[in-house]
């Protein structure tokens, strides 16, 4: 496929603020994409520190290579590896640290996360992804994952488990109706299209009741997507792991663009920034340290002017944490 045009980051000064890249630090972006965060970041972190940079999909991080090959980068520099989240500490155990023992796995000073397939994905007609597409609905951000498909689950599951997936998943109120009248399409043959999807998704939701900004079918296929490709455990368990792996007094951020991911984001450095109970009676040292202290107070989002350049910006949130300096993980 052939890129229609290069996905610019959202929220760029206002992750460069809260990372604050420094020269000779070792800082992962665990959600590459076109690499807009990663040279902004590398531009601050001078000619010795060190970018890590991952992503599921091949070609995600060949259009990065190639920004980078563009804008006279230095190959050492940077480490572009396709993996997904937890995979993160094998990729690490691969990153040569001189000083470091010959089996400790170095300790980034910064993990970014920006979450959610980037707007190329979304349109690749390929992917399946869109309402607009013709082609199957797959939905994989990466190729080789085993499945199931979308077009997999909406053609297999129980009309209860559809409902559920869509209400879960995504806050679709007409969970119920659409995973009624799909099950009564496929009974005249098997669903194969986002166009063919889409149709079906927003005859089933009364037209006066249709979001005003969005297409009907936004949330249904947002909530395949997530099921596809296991976003929300990748998730969970991605933030634990690059937390448990940070340096101590490092920093953590993280980017969502809807209220799931917000959601178990605002969750776990919420739990991270909260001191452990201490069992009564208090001893005289007071209680234990919380494991990290937070960076915002409530969620940064888009300045005006990025709002009126980049609509994309709309629905994205930042949420940071920095790692206690006595915390062991």
């Amino acid at each position: 496929m052939q890129e229609p045009f290069i996905h610019e980051p959202v929220l760029v000064k206002e992750v460069l603020d809260i990372l604050d890249p420094r020269p000779g630090q070792l800082i992962v972006d665990m959600n590459l994409g076109h690499g807009g965060h990663s040279l902004k970041i590398l531009s601050r972190m001078g000619e010795e520190g060190l970018l890590v940079g991952i992503d599921r999909d091949p070609l995600m991080l060949a259009t990065a290579r190639k920004r980078f090959e563009e804008a006279r980068v230095d190959r050492s520099r940077y480490r572009l590896v396709e993996a997904d989240f937890l995979q993160l500490q094998n990729v690490l155990a691969e990153v040569p640290v001189p000083a470091a023992a010959p089996a400790e796995v170095p300790a980034p000073d910064s993990v970014l996360f920006d979450l959610g397939p980037s707007t190329p994905q979304l349109l690749d007609p390929a992917r399946g992804m869109s309402w607009e597409s013709d082609q199957a609905l797959d939905m994989r951000l990466s190729q080789s994952d085993p499945g199931p498909t979308a077009e997999e689950i909406v053609n297999a599951w129980p009309e209860d488990e559809l409902a559920r997936l869509f209400f879960e998943h995504a806050d679709e109120r007409w969970a119920k109706r659409i995973a009624k009248m799909i099950v009564e399409r496929r009974k005249t043959g098997a669903i194969r299209t986002g166009r063919e999807l889409g149709r079906i998704v927003a005859g089933a939701i009364p037209r006066g009741a249709w979001p005003p900004k969005i297409h009907p079918a936004t949330r249904v296929f947002l909530a395949l997507r997530v099921e596809v490709n296991q976003e929300y455990l990748k998730i969970d368990e991605g933030l634990a792991l690059a937390f448990r792996l940070l340096k101590p007094g490092g920093r953590l951020a993280v980017i969502s663009f809807h209220s799931g991911e917000d959601r178990r984001v605002k969750e776990f450095m919420r739990a991270a920034a909260t001191p452990p109970p201490v069992p009564w009676p208090l001893p005289q040292s007071g209680g234990a340290p919380a494991a990290a202290e937070s960076l915002t107070r409530k969620p940064v989002t888009a300045s005006d002017e990025e709002l009126a350049a980049n609509p994309r910006s709309r629905s994205a949130k930042l949420r940071a944490i920095r790692k206690a300096l006595a915390a062991a993980g």
